[in-house]
Formats: C-alpha cells, structure tokens, sequence
C-alpha cells in the first residue's frame, strides 16, 4: 500500500501515450466542427444586421455652425440619455405609425439596439431580423422618426441622420466559422481529456496489481 500512497503520474509515458493519440482528437474535433456547422447551417435561422448612425449635437452658442469643445462634451452626455429614449414606447410607438399594423412595438425593441461609438456624439443604431430587406426598412425607418421624437423630449439638442442602413448582405448571426471553430476545440479538448485519464487509470490499475500484497512480505 506504501507503493500506491506514493503514485506518481509519469508525464513523458503521458505525453507518447496522448501523441500516439493525435489522430483520434482531431478526428474527434473536426466531426464535432463539421456536427456544429451543420447544425447552425440547418436549424438556426439567419439574422441580418442592418446599422444606421446618427449623430447628437447640443447647442450652447449663438452660432449654430460652430461646434465648441464644450459642446462636444454635452453631445457625449446626451448619447446615454439618447440610448435609453430611443427604446422607449413613445419613439416605438411612432415608428409602429410609420410602418404599419403588422409591427409591433414589443418586436421592434427586441430586435433593436443602440451602441454608442466611444469618445464621440455618434450612435449606430441596429436592427436585427431574417429578412435583411425588413431589417434595413425598421431601422431607417427608426432613423428617420427618432430626431423630431427626442427632440421634443430633450431641449436645447439636435439629432441629425449621418447614414441611412443599405439593405445587408452578409449574415450576422450565427457565424459559421465560429461556431465550427468552438465545436472543433471542444470535440477535441473532450477527447484529450478522456485520452489522458484513461491512461491514468491504466496506469493505476497496473500499479495496484503490481504491487506485492502483505502475505509476501
């Protein structure tokens, strides 16, 4: 028993035992990769990403062609305020007006988000949908309303569309790539997991059938 208490993993024979192995972990990994894609290629609907930005200036001198620091500043302020009014039911509601009975507010804002670019008065709204037609249409649509919207709600602000969304051709949901990527390092790392405490197992077995019992001492 003395033998067993003092048990040691030998990391070289662990290290042939596993290289012996390469074979079956990637084996293992790429059909996990290639059951994953399937999978999200299948099964999982496409989302279509569809991104409008607009641009928050506040207004502080006579000279509405000048833009100070100081109002550059207050811009970069309003851009929080600017992100939570914009999913509010008295913005939602207009663009629902806009574009018709078959939407609804709840879907809008589900599908919808607002991202401040850092250190500017910029904020990219997106929309999300599997009709990448339908997605551009929301979030113009948002674009377009939200300036008079907010303005009434917040004086002394302008909201100006910088760029309207083009109809998206990729797909931005799921990736492809990322999902085969994570299915094969996880087939893999499992396999690589097993490999090893099988043999350390193994290796134990052996040492408890080795090991001289108390009658032969």
């Amino acid at each position: 028993m003395e033998k067993l208490k003092t048990f040691d993993v030998d990391l070289k024979r662990l290290f042939f035992e596993v290289l012996k192995r390469v074979w079956l972990i990637l084996l293992v990994g790429i059909i996990c990769g290639a059951g994953v894609f399937a999978y999200a290629k299948f099964f999982i609907t496409p989302q279509y990403k569809a991104t409008a930005t607009i641009y928050i200036q506040n207004y502080t001198g006579e000279n509405d062609e000048k833009i100070y620091s100081s109002d550059l500043s207050a811009s970069q302020n309003l851009v929080t305020t600017y992100q939570g009014l914009l999913t509010s039911d008295n913005v939602l509601n207009r663009v629902k007006e806009k574009l018709g009975e078959n939407y609804s507010v709840d879907a809008i804002r589900a599908s919808f988000t607002a991202e401040a670019i850092e250190d500017t008065p910029i904020l990219k709204i997106s929309v999300s949908d599997h009709d990448p037609e339908e997605a551009a249409k929301i979030v113009n649509e948002i674009a377009k309303v939200a300036p008079d919207a907010i303005m009434n709600l917040v004086e002394g602000s302008s909201v100006k569309v910088v760029d309207l969304s083009r109809v998206p051709t990729g797909i931005s949901y799921p990736s492809y790539k990322k999902v085969a990527a994570i299915g094969c390092v996880i087939g893999a790392g499992l396999t690589l997991a097993i490999i090893v405490l099988l043999v350390l197992f193994n290796s134990y077995i052996c040492l408890l059938y080795t090991s001289p019992s108390p009658r032969d001492r």
